[in-house]
């Protein structure tokens, strides 16, 4: 590893020692939050794996009263009937944060269930799709929750990743055979300037 080019000096020496003592410490706050990071992942998508098939379950049924809707009304009045205005439901999104990375909360209020559509010209298929729909509601806002939230750990966990690779590989390396390299060197100049000193009493000595 290359060391860095600053002057051999015992206040560089001292700086130098407390940046690598804080690239240290910073790397075992990086490693923790690497931990952290990485459970919480696994926490969310474990989640996320729970409630997508019940997305998945609500949506085929979903689905099916479509079809029958379809089969029993025509594509025209499914359509119309699609158009008619939505029962009210509110969606609330907040915030939490975790080690720093902002976590979305979806909350979303359901109405009554009683379709937009009028009966006339409908049928029940259509009114259990409706009913489909308006269950299925729940559990994907919950999966969008989840599923951004670990969208944006994973970016995170990314990050701090990048950091802890270049601090262990990179920065605490070069730190490290720069403070040896300086301590060798102003050892080195310890000794010749004793050296010296011994030199020179030994010449007073001897003229005197």
């Amino acid at each position: 590893m290359e060391k860095l080019q600053i002057p051999a000096t015992k206040s560089n020496l001292l700086r130098l020692r407390e940046e690598l003592a804080l690239a240290l410490d910073g790397l075992d706050l990086l490693d923790q939050k690497k931990e952290i990071l990485i459970g919480q992942v696994n926490l969310l998508a474990s989640r996320a794996d729970h409630v997508r098939g019940k997305v998945n379950r609500g949506l085929a049924h979903c689905y099916a009263h479509l079809d029958e809707a379809l089969l029993d009304e025509g594509r025209a009045s499914v359509a119309a009937a699609g158009l008619a205005p939505r029962a009210g439901e509110e969606i609330r999104i907040r915030e939490r944060s975790l080690m720093g990375v902002i976590l979305p909360l979806v909350d979303i209020r359901l109405r009554s269930q009683r379709p937009g559509y009028t009966l006339f010209g409908t049928s029940s298929a259509m009114d259990a799709t409706a009913t489909a729909v308006n269950q299925v509601l729940e559990p994907l806002a919950e999966l969008a929750e989840l599923e951004v939230g670990i969208k944006r750990l994973l970016a995170e966990l990314k990050k701090t990743l990048k950091r802890i690779n270049a601090l262990e590989h990179i920065y605490i390396p070069s730190y490290r055979v720069t403070v040896k390299a300086m301590e060798e060197t102003l050892e080195e100049k310890e000794r010749e300037a004793l050296f010296q000193m011994k030199r020179m009493r030994r010449r007073q000595v001897s003229k005197t």
